[in-house]
């Protein structure tokens, strides 16, 4: 196999157009589509398959994640929504390995360079304040808060305490933050990470 064939394309794609054919947009399980379709495939081809984004996975069931009859453009999002994806989990994971600081690791965004916490439940400023306390902010363009997307608003207003001249006076930061940005992270509607960046004035 040259550096750039991947593997088991052929198979994924005669996989992908053999499903499009028997399900349409329906979800179906391994084992119905080892009963059903040609060649019985594997759950390892099956996995593949979900890797280059042909199908999606919900624990249970998989689908068929874009159809052969959508616009280029669906094509196009769900390839970018994917390497975002990778990226983002191979940045953390990285930076995972270079070790943290009481929870804070590094995260980037834009080509800078953010120290990333989780915010807990409930969002409170003191705990962001505890986790920030001895970090060597100067390291970073600034920090962002991360949380699950149903929590964003409280996240919202817990970076607007951040960002108050206040907080900076009472505190060990240096410099306040600016609210610059937000994102939201991840496949699955119902777990997505929800993340606010914040830029040192």
């Amino acid at each position: 196999m040259s550096e750039t064939e991947l593997p088991r394309l052929e198979d994924c794609l005669e996989l992908y157009a053999a499903a499009v054919e028997r399900y349409g947009s329906e979800p179906f399980t391994a084992a119905r589509a080892k009963r059903e379709l040609a060649g019985t495939p594997s759950q390892r081809l099956l996995a593949l398959a979900v890797a280059y984004g042909l199908f999606e996975f919900d624990g249970d069931a998989y689908a068929v994640r874009v159809e052969p009859d959508e616009p280029e453009r669906a094509w196009r999002t769900n390839a970018v929504d994917r390497a975002e994806r990778i990226r983002t989990a191979a940045v953390e994971r990285a930076t995972q390995r270079m070790g943290g600081t009481d929870g804070v690791r590094a995260l980037t965004h834009d080509s800078k360079r953010f120290a990333s916490v989780a915010v807990d439940e409930p969002a409170e400023l003191e705990g962001i304040l505890d986790r920030l306390e001895g970090v060597p902010l100067e390291e970073y363009d600034g920090i962002v808060l991360r949380s699950p997307g149903e929590r964003a608003n409280a996240v919202q207003r817990l970076a607007d305490r951040l960002c108050e001249p206040s907080v900076t006076d009472e505190s060990d930061l240096s410099r306040p933050f600016q609210k610059e940005y937000t994102d939201v992270v991840g496949d699955d509607k119902n777990e997505l990470e929800f993340r606010l960046f914040l830029e040192r004035e």
